[in-house]
């Protein structure tokens, strides 16, 4: 029995697939899910826009304070779990795989369930602290309140579904996700124009919209569909094996913690720079980097979620050769598709910025012309994300940390007060391109000399 449950390794397409082939098809499935994200992001954008006004969009900008805390720790379990699965599966060791699977899922099940009554209990002074003025509090406690209920199921949905990528059920998990956009934004447009839930509708959207990823775990109860089990036994959780998920998954947890500043001191400094016109300037950087680099992001994701599986895989099995072909293909792959949406977004700015913007002309206006300066290398800082999954996926806790808060906070924070108090508003706009460069460059040389230390394990 037991050799039938063990598989073996040539039997896996991470194991034996041509890692150009593997990469480009890992990409392009993830892709599918990502696709029905940036839609929903779009979509969204539209109707929250028309729909629930300016007051409605305070609210909603409060509750996203929540979200990004969701994203945080789905970032950490979504990475931490699936890397020391993917170790374990690519080592042979299929049972010691499932039970890290299995603590996983119940160390993630506890503690968002513990952040979602935090949450719930303390909405107020949690509202308060996220900066909720008086005026909107009653709306924007509804909104994060009820969207609290729905936490821990986010949670959980962000780890299974990463796990389904190392389980090599990466159609299934992208099914997943085009089935809850789907579903997601059509609440939203009910919710908001015919229901007139506002906030609250909002909440239950934020939360359906990644919620539903929580039934994969139904994949992986019964041995029928998958060789990961989830078992009861394991709520007894492994202190040793939590510690390693937490290891490993931290530098993820991160991401959201610099982006949050990189928001925060953007906005600030904007709103002080811009003068009279400070609101105007912080309304173009909403439209850009909630939008129009959000998608992009998407997309780079798309790199970074296609590698984690086949790096996880093959730097278990010690296959370093295939290991440095994933490394150099994502890089590659990424560069030259950003580089083709850089171009596209930078030639359509005008119209891309009207989409979102609406009808506001001096919005339109300078948020095209920031859009063209802050897009020019964009394609390469988003190869610190893709970069720092590979470390992480290697184990490599500290390069894998350094490379998640080197677009965000350790360039572009420090540049934009530089360049900002030098040049004033036109300042931001140049740090965030100089930045984008830097940690392109900083991350190159840092997959360079991963190559190399790879070229000496074949030796």
């Amino acid at each position: 029995m037991a050799e039938e449950l063990i598989a073996n390794e040539e039997d896996r397409e991470l194991a034996s697939k041509p890692i150009p082939s593997l990469v480009r098809r890992y990409t392009i499935v993830t892709g599918q899910g990502m696709l029905a994200q940036i839609i929903m992001v779009v979509l969204e954008g539209l109707v929250m826009g028309w729909g629930l006004g300016a007051h409605g969009l305070a609210c909603v900008s409060i509750i996203m304070s929540a979200e990004f805390l969701n994203l945080a720790f789905g970032n950490l379990f979504g990475t931490g779990v699936p890397a020391i699965v993917g170790n374990l599966l690519g080592a042979g060791d299929v049972k010691g795989a499932s039970k890290a699977f299995s603590q996983g899922f119940w160390l993630t099940s506890i503690v968002s369930i513990i952040l979602a009554v935090i949450m719930a209990v303390f909405t107020e002074p949690i509202c308060a602290f996220f900066g909720a003025t008086p005026d909107i509090m009653a709306d924007t406690v509804l909104g994060v309140r009820t969207f609290s209920i729905l936490l821990p199921f986010t949670v959980v949905g962000q780890m299974v579904t990463a796990v389904m990528r190392v389980d090599e059920k990466v159609q299934v998990q992208a099914n997943l996700m085009t089935v809850s956009a789907i579903i997601a934004i059509v609440w939203l447009a009910l919710s908001t124009f015919i229901f007139k839930l506002g906030t609250m509708g909002a909440g239950i959207y934020y939360g359906l919209s990644i919620g539903i990823w929580a039934i994969g775990a139904f994949w992986f109860i019964g041995g029928k569909k998958s060789q990961l089990q989830i078992k009861l036994a394991d709520l007894k959780l492994d202190m040793a094996i939590c510690g390693q998920i937490f290891k490993i998954g931290f530098p993820f947890f991160l991401v959201q913690a610099a982006t949050f500043i990189f928001n925060t001191v953007a906005n600030t400094l904007l709103g002080t720079l811009g003068g009279e016109l400070g609101s105007l300037y912080i309304a173009a950087f909403a439209v850009i980097n909630g939008y129009i680099l959000y998608i992009v992001m998407m997309i780079a994701q798309c790199f970074s979620y296609g590698l984690q599986p086949i790096a996880a895989f093959n730097a278990g099995a010690k296959a370093w050769d295939r290991l440095k072909q994933s490394l150099s293909c994502a890089i590659k792959y990424q560069i030259i598709v950003l580089l083709v949406v850089s171009i596209v977004i930078w030639l359509a700015a005008t119209p891309v910025c009207a989409f979102f913007a609406g009808s506001d002309a001096d919005l339109v206006e300078v948020g095209a012309s920031a859009t063209r300066i802050i897009i020019i290398a964009v394609c390469l800082g988003y190869l610190a994300m893709t970069v720092s999954i590979y470390f992480q996926s290697v184990e490599k806790v500290v390069l894998s940390t350094f490379c998640s808060l080197l677009r965000y906070v350790i360039c572009s924070v420090p540049l934009m007060y530089l360049l900002g108090n030098m040049m004033g508003v036109q300042g931001i706009w140049i740090a965030l391109v100089v930045a984008d460069a830097i940690t392109g460059i900083i991350s190159i040389a840092l997959a360079l000399n991963e190559q190399k230390r790879l070229n000496k394990l074949l030796a």
